[in-house]
This record gives C-alpha cells, structure tokens and sequence, in this order.
C-alpha cells in the first residue's frame, strides 16, 4: 500500500505542475482545474496508514516538494499539510471514511490551506491579495477538488481491493 500510496502522490504532483504551469494560475485569472493535488492525495491515502509515523514521514516529503519546486516559501506547505492533517484526523475521529466524509473532509482542508496561506502571507506581507481573491480561489477550487478526490478515492480502492494490499502498520 506505501508504494501505491507513493506513486499516486508522485503523479499528483506531476498533476499539479502541468496545471500550474500549461493552465496558468495567477489571481486574476483563476481556472476550475486549481486545487492542491498532492494534499488531495496525501488526504486519500490517509485512512490506509495505521502507522501515524510513516505518514507524516509521507507527509513531510512532499510538503517539502512542493516548497522546493513549485513555491518560494521554506517550510510554508510543509506546516499548513501538517495542520491540514490534524484538522482531517479531528473530522474522521467524528465521521467514517467513505466518498462522502472524505470529499467533505477534503473541500474542508483544501479551505483551511488556503485560509491559513492568506492570513499567514499577509501578516508576513510577502504575497497580499484581496479577500475578494481569495473567496475566488475557494470557489474555483470547489469542482476539481471533489472530481479529483472522487476518482482517486476510486482508483485507490479498486486497486487496494484487486490487488489485496494491506494497509501500512
């Protein structure tokens, strides 16, 4: 399951450079096909992981990625998966993991990035945009989010139930 677990986070992260890069992502013109792919994908694989310290390890590794590659921020996203993780720990400590509470879960998180990335880059006045922006990166972000999650969502239980992989302990 690690390695199906890995190779789909590698290839959201691939997702998520040629939509950056091929679709564009500025502020004044936002496009449905922007989420945060790999966060999408590190939240799918979570209910697979019995094993918290192999996770975050996951986790860490690609929050620092995509600090590395495709921001210009040390550490930012690598911090703001980690609170996203433990806001969707808290969520499915209530809710079962399903379709539903993980698309749910996910559209939450894919918020709460967002919401924290905001208020962190304007106290530190590195990147400012307006409220009016950032409600529509939230907005956009709504449809591919829950398409994405959906088919991983899919693709990973299909896989996970074909191939009879255990989950990581």
């Amino acid at each position: 399951m690690i390695i199906l677990s890995i190779i789909t986070t590698i290839i959201s992260l691939l997702i998520q450079g040629t939509v950056s890069n091929y679709i564009g992502y500025t502020y004044e013109n936002l496009s449905v096909f922007s989420t945060i792919y790999v966060l999408i994908s590190l939240l799918v694989v979570k209910p697979h992981f019995e094993n918290e310290k192999k996770y975050l390890i996951l986790l860490i590794s690609f929050g620092l990625m995509i600090d590395i590659t495709y921001t210009s921020t040390f550490l930012l996203n690598t911090c703001l998966f980690i609170i996203v993780y433990y806001f969707t720990k808290a969520f499915h400590f209530f809710f079962p993991y399903n379709l539903f509470t993980i698309n749910a879960s996910n559209l939450l998180s894919i918020f709460l990035y967002h919401i924290i990335s905001f208020l962190f880059l304007t106290i530190l006045q590195y990147d400012q945009y307006t409220i009016w922006t950032l409600i529509k990166i939230l907005t956009n972000s709504i449809i591919m989010t829950i398409i994405y999650t959906s088919i991983l969502y899919f693709f990973i239980e299909t896989l996970k139930n074909k191939l009879e992989l255990k989950n990581v302990k």
